[in-house]
């Protein structure tokens, strides 16, 4: 519905009007194609409850197949607010470190003996390797990507940000932000930086290919969904049919009975 709206209220009132023709040429074919087989079938109110069913199913799934094709900037409106809200994560960002500090001390290539655990209050992690500066990023990374794929998993299963950042990115970033001072110190949430716009980079690549797997689906599941209400319709039909052509046979056999 955001894709739908952010065209202006002048080209919503187009769309809204074409889901409206779709769903009221949906009611016009659910009340016609009985006629196929049974022309005397009597269109009761039950009857017109399902074919009402079928077009509001028509009407909303008319404006989400137009609204899709706004995609990217509302995708990238959400990534946006996430990157926001991700920095000021005060919880994802004690989990990230109580993992980072665990990993480094299990990996037993830095002095962690002076240092405090984070259940002690501890805010600093020895970082003096490069394979450290990695393991840190990519943790902090990973993270962030989880939380993209909670949050939004739909997104998220098309980015594939559930199997977070590949190593070998993490290690390109180490060695930018080195490249000109060494003197920094490579800092913890930069692995959050680097999971924001590895996302953002991949929704522009996917954001074509997003749209185009999904209106498929949407149609699959738009033509699974209806044959519910045409098939109620469709057995109505026949059941009508079916009761009518027993009265004439009865008729029938009670005439040829009297002779």
């Amino acid at each position: 519905m955001e894709g739908v709206l952010m065209d202006g209220a002048g080209k919503f009132v187009l769309y809204f009007l074409a889901a409206l023709f779709m769903s009221v040429l949906c009611w016009i074919v659910c009340t016609r194609y009985t006629k196929l087989w049974n022309k005397e079938f009597s269109v009761s109110p039950s009857f017109h409850f399902v074919c009402a069913l079928a077009a509001i199913i028509t009407f909303f799934t008319t404006l989400i197949f137009i609204g899709l094709k706004n995609t990217r900037p509302v995708a990238e409106s959400l990534v946006q607010q996430w990157s926001e809200e991700l920095v000021s994560d005060s919880e994802l960002s004690n989990e990230s470190f109580r993992e980072a500090f665990y990993a480094i001390k299990d990996a037993g290539k830095e002095n962690i003996k002076n240092y405090k655990t984070p259940e002690n209050g501890g805010t600093l992690i020895p970082m003096s390797y490069p394979e450290t500066y990695e393991l840190v990023g990519r943790i902090y990374a990973d993270a962030a990507c989880r939380d993209f794929n909670d949050r939004f998993p739909f997104l998220g299963y098309f980015l594939h940000a559930d199997s977070g950042i590949p190593t070998e990115v993490v290690a390109e970033d180490v060695a930018r932000f080195f490249a000109n001072d060494r003197s920094k110190t490579y800092p913890l949430q930069h692995g959050m930086t680097l999971a924001i716009q590895h996302i953002g980079e991949d929704l522009q690549m996917q954001t074509g290919r997003i749209v185009r797997i999904t209106r498929r689906w949407l149609l699959i599941l738009f033509l699974l969904v209806q044959a519910v209400p045409f098939g109620i319709i469709g057995y109505l039909a026949y059941k009508d049919l079916h009761f009518g052509h027993h009265d004439i046979m009865s008729d029938y056999e009670d005439e040829f009975s009297n002779i």
